[in-house]
């Protein structure tokens, strides 16, 4: 795959609207924002995140990491997101990327063991990103995020998995509202 050769990006040869019918009748995969893909390339996390990076530009600085929803589409944790999160070490002047994309900065510090690469661009991990998901996103994409997960037959990547992490954090409000989401997902699985 070829980026940005492969990518049909809304506004250049065919609008938004002409782009999403060529993906109701299956020629193109919607991937971000207004950012489409030919149904024969098999979009896997590496292909979403160099998508990402290409879609960031020079905004991604090398000590830039895709956090929150942004890693967890890439991960495979949601199907679509029209925001860009990122996270520097140092404050980034906003900037708007435009292609039905917003970015958000939030100045951090990601520990090593938190980050993982994909196609040389940082993200931080899947368990990383559903922590974050839930503690900064709004409740729709949190929502999904734990759905997905709670669905998934992943061994490592599960409602437990993300409570411990919550549990070992700094006491804070968007801790306590992560774990109370949390709790809500393991309560439906366990009477289901």
């Amino acid at each position: 795959m070829r980026i940005p050769g492969d990518l049909w990006i809304a506004g250049e040869m065919f609008t938004r609207n002409e782009l999403h019918a060529m993906a109701h009748n299956g020629l193109l995969i919607e991937v971000l924002g207004d950012y489409f893909l030919p149904s024969s390339i098999r979009v896997n996390a590496s292909v979403r995140a160099r998508i990402a990076g290409f879609a960031c530009g020079r905004e991604l600085a090398r000590d830039a990491v895709l956090a929150r929803q942004t890693a967890a589409w890439i991960h495979g944790l949601l199907p679509s997101v029209s925001t860009l999160c990122i996270y520097t070490k140092s404050y980034h002047r906003p900037f708007y990327p435009g292609h039905g994309l917003r970015a958000e900065f939030a100045q951090m510090q990601v520990p090593d063991t938190d980050m993982v690469f994909r196609s040389r661009i940082r993200v931080t991990t899947a368990l990383r990103s559903a922590c974050d998901c839930a503690k900064y996103d709004p409740l729709p994409i949190a929502s999904r995020v734990l759905g997905t997960i709670a669905a998934l037959a992943d061994p490592y990547l599960t409602l437990d998995a993300i409570k411990q992490a919550l549990a070992s954090e700094v006491p804070s409000p968007e801790r306590s509202r992560a774990l109370r989401l949390v709790q809500s997902f393991s309560d439906t699985a366990q009477a289901a």
